[in-house]
């Protein structure tokens, strides 16, 4: 079976067996020196340090003991042994289903990894850190907890009380602080005319929904199109882990709240999605529907008037569609299904489905949708955009240049035309030769 081997991390000044000496402690606390008062810190960590040089059968000086002391008491280490594989860019999801077995996710696909904690006590004292940090906690009571590190990794923890072994930890690591159309286009999500359309579509006032798998880019994209709107707008970001940060002068936001363990206190998305109503906002920023009561609710203040965006699980546009009709149909029995497409077609107008390309294992935008109105039952789609892989180059084709929005687009301030499209759009060249590079990597 394939495995990851972490990159180890080079200590300043210090000699290769001090280095090893270093990195034995740091596997061995996997903590940071700031989380405990400067004395127990001291005496705690001059101990790991002993033990540590004891195992590898190293005598250590008392100067190259406090060499080693000063590297770990400014160590910033969020992460502890795992440290590494959040600082390795390739990586979007860490895995730790035990002490002992830690997998990472690369291009959606799971690797062994050779890292592991020192034992289970120090792993699940690891945890609890972790969620400490990231402002939540679980328990047999309410043994699930979702919470953010910072503002670029997001922590799911699993009690061991639901496991078989665990507990259970999902690291998913954002790697945009912040992020734009610019840097979709350097990254080869898409070519910048697809970028742009979507673009131009948030400048017009249209709603649009972003549809794909796990960790396929579905927030990375939606942050970067939410980076868009108009800043004479007052954009209201609704959330149930905060993932979305603007940098824009009229945002607000609010984050949905599980109950608590006496069973009160819940705050649902529908519940925000409402209060918004009230709050004078002119756009929604919805992180992901989930349930038949959110879709209702986001559906609702969408056809409305208020242009809107979020992001939904599928595999396509016609997943997209029918899974937002099966959750309205769900939160309004007995309505027929055309009546539920026609909703459907009035809140939403675009939908944008990412996936990561099977040939390159790079996230890419698939396919781009217009909704069009319902005729015979059926709601309409308009194909804009689609990607193909065609004779090793990635490519989307232009489909009819005809758009319900074609001439707001080409009046907006983000103006767009398909005018001077190609049939088929490709990637700029030096993202194609960075793109083949790492190929032969691989």
């Amino acid at each position: 079976m394939k495995e990851y081997l972490p990159r180890t991390r080079s200590a300043p000044g210090l000699s290769p067996v001090l280095a090893q000496v270093l990195d034995e402690v740091r596997r061995t606390v996997s903590w940071r020196a700031s989380d405990f008062p400067a004395g127990a810190r001291a005496g705690d960590l001059a101990s790991s340090l002993q033990e540590a040089a004891s195992r590898l059968g190293v005598s250590l000086s008392s100067f190259e003991r406090d060499e080693i002391l000063i590297h770990l008491e400014s160590d910033d280490q969020n992460f502890g042994v795992l440290q590494p594989l959040i600082d390795d860019p390739s990586i979007s999801d860490i895995i730790v289903s035990s002490f002992s077995k830690v997998s990472i996710q690369q291009g959606r696909r799971s690797v062994r990894t050779q890292v592991r904690f020192a034992d289970q006590r120090s792993y699940e004292a690891f945890v609890e850190r972790l969620l400490y940090r990231a402002g939540t906690s679980y328990s047999t009571k309410q043994p699930i907890a979702d919470g953010m590190v910072g503002s670029f990794v997001r922590v799911h923890a699993v009690h061991k009380s639901l496991c078989d072994e665990g507990p259970y930890i999902t690291i998913r690591i954002n790697r945009f602080t912040s992020v734009d159309i610019e840097d979709l286009v350097r990254v080869g999500m898409a070519p910048r005319p697809v970028l742009e359309y979507l673009r131009a579509v948030v400048g017009i006032g249209k709603t649009l929904l972003v549809v794909g798998e796990v960790g396929t880019g579905k927030t990375t994209l939606a942050r970067a199109l939410a980076s868009t709107v108009p800043h004479d707008e007052s954009v209201l970001v609704i959330e149930d882990t905060p993932e979305i940060r603007l940098d824009h002068p009229h945002v607000r936001y609010i984050t949905t709240r599980e109950e608590n363990i006496e069973g009160q206190g819940k705050v649902s998305p529908a519940q925000c999605i409402r209060a918004g109503m009230r709050m004078a906002m002119n756009r929604v920023i919805f992180g992901e529907i989930r349930d038949a009561e959110a879709a209702e609710a986001f559906v609702d203040v969408c056809a409305s008037g208020h242009p809107g965006l979020s992001t939904l699980h599928g595999r396509s546009a016609i997943d997209a569609v029918t899974r937002l009709e099966l959750f309205l149909a769900r939160a309004q029995r007995g309505a027929d299904r055309a009546l539920l497409g026609t909703q459907v077609a009035t809140a939403v107008q675009v939908v944008v489905v990412v996936d990561v390309c099977k040939v390159t294992s790079t996230r890419r935008i698939m396919d781009v949708r217009e909704l069009g109105p319902v005729a015979d039952g059926v709601l309409r789609q308009r194909e804009i955009f689609s990607y193909r892989h065609i004779e090793g180059i990635p490519s989307w084709g232009v489909s009819g240049r005809v758009s319900a929005f074609r001439e707001r687009l080409e009046k907006a301030p983000y103006h767009f035309s398909f005018s001077q499209l190609p049939e088929r759009l490709e990637l700029s060249i030096d993202v194609s030769y960075r793109e083949a590079a790492l190929s032969l990597r691989r």
